[in-house]
């Protein structure tokens, strides 16, 4: 049986359906991960001075504990007002919003190659155009999350997410991945990260 242009190109719409499905969830996690840190610093914002103004407005200035409730009020506050500096010199609220973006470019181009991929049995006439064109597509959502640090770590988190999402197996441990636990396979392994 002698592989065709199209044979190709189908295989290699799965192949970048199966990536960038995990790119989109590499990008997911680190979206709730920055999502979680800006609202815990929102809340630290928002919490402190209420339960201190409740204190005041409940047992009045005159109470013997109001001196020590400032006390561990103010050096929240000061972690508080570090974390938001933080936030800020990182750049927290940019990643994150970045992070939502690629995700949801990912998952979308993800969807379109396995759209293509899937017309193996009768190929339509515009399918070099399409295929090119979103070919295209991916390699420049690529390149600009290749800009975003992408660690091992995530990549392997990530992959394994796309290999259980499409029944594929590893090409590592030949193991098709039922959860996203941490196996010692170099593939779709090794990564027992969170965000």
């Amino acid at each position: 049986m002698t592989t065709t242009a199209h044979d190709v190109q189908l295989k290699d719409c799965w192949d970048r359906a199966i990536f960038a499905y995990g790119t989109a969830e590499l990008f997911a996690l680190r979206a709730r991960s920055y999502r979680r840190l800006l609202n815990a610093i929102s809340g630290l914002g928002i919490a402190v001075p209420l339960l201190l103004g409740g204190a005041v407005m409940t047992y009045g200035t005159t109470t013997p504990y109001l001196t020590q409730a400032a006390l561990v009020a103010g050096t929240i506050g000061l972690a508080q007002l570090l974390l938001s500096g933080m936030s800020v010199v990182y750049g927290w609220p940019a990643s994150l919003e970045y992070a939502l973006d690629s995700s949801i470019d990912n998952r979308a181009i993800s969807e379109r190659f396995k759209q293509l991929g899937s017309l193996a049995n009768s190929v339509p006439a515009d399918f070099d155009a399409r295929y090119r064109e979103l070919v295209a597509t991916d390699n420049a959502r690529r390149n600009q999350d290749g800009k975003a640090g992408v660690d091992d770590k995530e990549l392997r988190r990530g992959h394994r997410a796309a290999l259980r999402q499409f029944q594929k197996e590893c090409s590592g441990c030949g193991i098709v991945p039922l959860s996203m636990q941490s196996t010692d396979c170099d593939i779709c392994g090794r990564f027992k990260w969170t965000r």
